[in-house]
């Protein structure tokens, strides 16, 4: 599931509820069960209308140390695998960036995915072993 904002919006609270929203749908049938939701500390993540529908949603949620970006799998793994795929390209419209982008995360395939979700347990302990410090690969 990929979406891109226009250009100029930001990712409000109500925004961030609406794309979870549309995560639970896709997760409804592919993993049935509990989940526990991970990320950081940014203004709608950590708003109460974004608690509010998390609880209401049922989900829990992993504690984020402050300042710890290198705990999202997105920010340890994907989000460098599709910047090596764009390296050195260039686009002409931000569609082009989109359907690029879009092919890169399908071509990572399932296994990829797994990896990074197995990494974080290990990378979050470490974190808070370390009181919130970066974790280096």
């Amino acid at each position: 599931m990929a979406e891109f904002l226009e250009p100029g919006q930001t990712i409000t609270a109500a925004l961030y509820v609406q794309t979870l929203h549309k995560f639970r749908r896709a997760l409804r049938d592919k993993r049935p069960g509990r989940i526990i939701i991970l990320y950081d500390n940014d203004r709608p993540h950590a708003a109460r209308l974004t608690s509010g529908a998390i609880a209401k949603m049922g989900w829990k949620v992993l504690p984020h140390p402050y300042y710890s970006p290198d705990l999202a799998p997105s920010d340890y793994q994907l989000f460098g695998f599709v910047k090596d795929q764009l390296r050195g390209q260039r686009y002409e419209t931000t569609e082009a960036i989109q359907k690029v982008v879009r092919h890169c995360l399908g071509m990572a395939g399932t296994e990829f995915y797994r990896r990074g979700i197995f990494k974080l347990p290990e990378r979050w302990k470490k974190c808070v072993q370390r009181s919130g410090d970066y974790v280096k690969k």
